[in-house]
Formats: structure tokens, sequence, C-alpha cells
């Protein structure tokens, strides 16, 4: 009679030395750790990408507005729409952008004269903008354009927080001392 363990043995070594279907269990290892690391380089490679159009579409944004003497509300509008299709493929819904454009007075303090949000609230005070030095001298005044938006990708729907991809532009007005807001 053959012994139990014996038969157990031989079976077991001949399956460690069978090497049908290694490829097959080392793919099925490996398989999901690369199509997570595809799907994470697509999309940081869009994060950057929307990035991109943000600093694009702040500096167009004040440059649009610094070109002008006088702006209404109708002109303003225009401006947005023409911002949502530079950020295009990316929806404009998480898109808020805030012009404003800041005096300095006589005594060298800056002060918000006007502004206007595209999905978002004006500003009423400079607290927190730092305005690089120099750039505003007694009596002029800047046309500053902030940009941020909320990027919905792959990743936070894992995580449950979307990307903020924001920037700022300040430009000096062109055509006048300072641009005027007639709303």
């Amino acid at each position: 009679m053959f012994p139990f363990h014996t038969m157990f043995s031989w079976r077991w070594r001949r399956f460690c030395r069978d090497q049908h279907g290694v490829s097959a269990i080392e793919f099925a290892l490996i398989f999901p750790i690369m199509v997570t690391m595809y799907l994470g380089a697509v999309d940081i490679s869009q994060v950057l990408t929307a990035d991109r159009k943000i600093t694009s579409l702040a500096s167009t944004t004040a440059d649009l507005v610094a070109q002008a003497e006088t702006l209404s509300e109708g002109d303003l509008i225009d401006i947005y729409d023409a911002a949502g299709e530079i950020l295009n493929p990316f929806p404009e819904t998480d898109l808020t952008i805030v012009i404003t454009s800041i005096e300095v007075d006589g005594n060298g303090d800056p002060q918000v004269d006007w502004s206007h949000a595209h999905n978002g609230s004006p500003r009423s005070s400079v607290n927190g903008v730092s305005i690089p030095e120099g750039l505003i001298e007694a009596g002029g005044s800047v046309v500053l354009a902030e940009v941020t938006y909320l990027y919905d990708s792959i990743i936070t729907e894992f995580v449950g927080q979307n990307f903020e991809v924001s920037d700022s532009f300040f430009l000096r007005p062109r055509q006048t001392a300072k641009v005027d807001f007639q709303g």
C-alpha cells in the first residue's frame, strides 16, 4: 500500500517543478500596478495641462482688461466667455475669475478701485494681495486677474478632494492711467 504522505509529497514536488502558467500569474500580479501607474501618469499630465491653461487664462484676462480704457458689465462677460474657450476642453463650471483694479493713493497705499468676479466674490480690499515691489507708483494703477480652477480627476474619485489650480497676473493699463468700470 502506498503511504498517503509519500503520494502527497510526490504531487507537491511535481506541482513546484511545473512551470506552466507562471507568466500568467506574474501578469495577473503586475497588471493592476501597471494600470494604476498609467492612469496616474495620464492624470498628472492632465493636471499639468490645466495648470498651463490657467496661467494662460490669467495672463490673457489681465491683458484684455489692461487694453481697455473703460469696461462695462457686457465687456467683462465677453472676457469671461473668451476665458472659457481658453480652458477648453476642461469644463468651466469650477472656474473662478476675479478681476480687480488696484490704485495707489498719494500716500503710496494700495486700494481697490473696482472688482468684478465670475463664479466668485469680487475683492473689497487688497488684503492678501502681494503686489510686486515697484510695480505701481503713487497715483498709478494696476489690473489684477486671479484665476482659480478646481480640477476633478480620476484620482479625486478615490481621494475625495479636487486639485486646486490657481494663478494671478498683474498688468498696468496700456491706454490710460487706470481702467474705469461702468457697471
